[in-house]
């Protein structure tokens, strides 16, 4: 059974610390009904620090590396809640080496957290955007995504990647 569309559903990502653990602040309103994701092994103390403070968010395990945990996690939320209408992707990684010395496996969990992850979910979301009408993704980069810095290859290029892709859907 789906809810009805009393609030305004906000899909964060990376939501236990910075960014996105601030995000819960602004969106701690009334109006909101906030699904909040984390990795698997930060869930247990993440519930526990939502107790008392947050009653609009619910939490859900998701890696945005495993693209179908994000598939599962979307349609789970929109099945009960209705389309997501603000995607805000924030999960991030960042690994500061010289481009020799980057592992492949390293480089490839970058662009899979900071690009192909957040894009996968924005292709989850965007039929019930397009078909409401209305909606807002808002995916968190950084300047290395503007501007590339020594020792941040691989940041700066699935940075790049994500700022380009955002100036595409603008």
């Amino acid at each position: 059974m789906k809810i009805m569309a009393d609030k305004r559903n906000v899909f964060i990502t990376g939501s236990s610390s910075g960014i996105g653990r601030r995000l819960l602040d602004e969106f701690c309103r009334d109006e909101f009904r906030v699904f909040a994701t984390v990795r698997q092994p930060r869930l247990k103390a993440f519930q526990e620090s939502l107790k008392g403070k947050y009653s609009n968010v619910i939490p859900f395990v998701l890696d945005v590396t495993n693209l179908d945990e994000g598939t599962e996690v979307i349609r789970t939320v929109e099945n009960k809640y209705g389309p997501i209408d603000i995607l805000i992707n924030n999960a991030g990684i960042s690994y500061r080496t010289v481009v020799e010395e980057m592992s492949e496996p390293d480089e490839a969990i970058q662009m899979a957290t900071n690009y192909l992850g957040p894009m996968h979910l924005v292709r989850m979301v965007l039929p019930g955007m397009r078909q409401k009408k209305s909606g807002h993704i808002i995916n968190i980069s950084s300047v290395g995504g503007m501007m590339a810095m020594p020792t941040m290859s691989a940041y700066s290029a699935s940075k790049f990647a994500l700022e380009g892709a955002s100036e595409s859907l603008w």
